[in-house]
């Protein structure tokens, strides 16, 4: 054997040692993953994008600034949460959102105002999603009229480019549900004559099956909710769930988008849930040492901790590699995605 051909053995050899040593790393990291669960360093970031996404602000959470600067050019929608109605049944804007509008009307993005079913009492109490408020707005063509031409009026006098309607827990009243689509398909046309566009955001468990809605709004798809103060601890989504969610909606006509959820929820022993956003969660644990884990479905993050009061919480929630993996199912299936909400993440 000449000194070439040792050379060249030499090299083979070293080939194929750095094979072998990047194959026992590749199954170390794979073997860290166990039963429901993935380690947390393993996780990579997959690079999807979508250049036409929608993310809501709320009025009691205006810290969003840095996180539009971080969305950028992916972001095309900003949706204003939320005006609301007073205990005339009359719409009203929060003075918090009315002046964090007023501050960010030049941003270069289509805003839109939404409005959703919460009712404010005289004596300051609340009635969350109202369907009996619904149902006064929207039982006979006369009302519906009414109702409609406020919610442009107010539209036009704040120069949103468009209107979004949140209206949740009709669940199945049928009856209800055929009022609540004559209204959209009457503020759709009216909406059009005066420039502005619409959104029609929907829950996950409507009875799709027995609804027929018309082209023309963007109709906006809930992906989230699997979990929450109504049930165990556990994730907002996953990508089965939406992918469920988007087979359900197939039949629909005309623009849809989907939503998901950022934060997520601190389940206590004592029966109390309370949200959390990313930020408040990593403080959390940080706080209290917890060892974090990431769920090997959903991708979301998960610690337990005790706290000062020997109260024990578990606590989920999503970050930047869980909202990625949920957009990335919305983005191969052809769809835009909207984001609530801004504030308190650290994408």
């Amino acid at each position: 054997m000449n000194n070439n051909e040792k050379k060249n053995l030499g090299c083979t050899g070293l080939i194929i040692l750095s094979i072998l040593l990047i194959s026992a790393i590749c199954i170390k990291v794979t073997s860290t993953k166990s039963n429901n669960v993935v380690s947390v360093k393993a996780t990579k970031v997959v690079k999807e994008k979508s250049k036409n996404l929608s993310a809501w602000v709320a009025y009691w959470d205006l810290s969003s600034d840095k996180e539009i600067r971080t969305l950028d050019k992916q972001l095309k929608n900003i949706c204003y949460f939320a005006g609301s109605f007073n205990s005339n049944n009359k719409l009203v804007m929060p003075d918090k959102l009315t002046n964090y509008y007023e501050e960010t009307k030049g941003y270069d993005y289509i805003k839109y105002i939404t409005i959703v079913n919460d009712k404010t009492n005289s004596d300051g109490s609340s009635l969350l999603k109202d369907t009996n408020l619904l149902k006064s707005l929207l039982s006979n063509s006369e009302l519906r009229s009414s109702h409609i031409q406020e919610i442009i009026d107010l539209a036009v006098k704040y120069q949103f480019d468009g209107i979004e309607i949140d209206y949740e827990q009709i669940k199945n009243d049928i009856k209800l549900w055929d009022n609540y689509i004559l209204f959209i398909n009457e503020l759709y046309q009216k909406s059009e004559i005066k420039g502005l566009k619409l959104r029609v955001v929907l829950q996950p468990d409507i009875p799709f099956d027995k609804l027929n809605f018309d082209r023309g709004p963007t109709y906006v798809f809930m992906c989230y909710n699997l979990h929450g103060g109504f049930s165990k601890p556990g994730e907002k989504s996953n990508p089965k769930f939406i992918r469920q969610l988007i087979e359900k909606t197939s039949k629909i006509r005309g623009n849809k988008d989907f939503a998901i959820a950022t934060g997520g929820f601190n389940w206590a022993s004592n029966d109390k849930t309370t949200p959390v956003s990313e930020i408040e969660a990593d403080r959390i644990l940080k706080k209290y040492d917890g060892k974090i884990e990431r769920d090997k479905d959903s991708l979301c993050l998960f610690f337990n901790y005790k706290d000062e009061n020997n109260i024990k919480h578990e606590v989920w929630y999503a970050d930047k590699i869980t909202l990625t993996s949920w957009k990335k199912v919305i983005i191969e299936n052809g769809y835009d995605i909207s984001i609530w909400r801004l504030g308190g993440n650290l994408f």
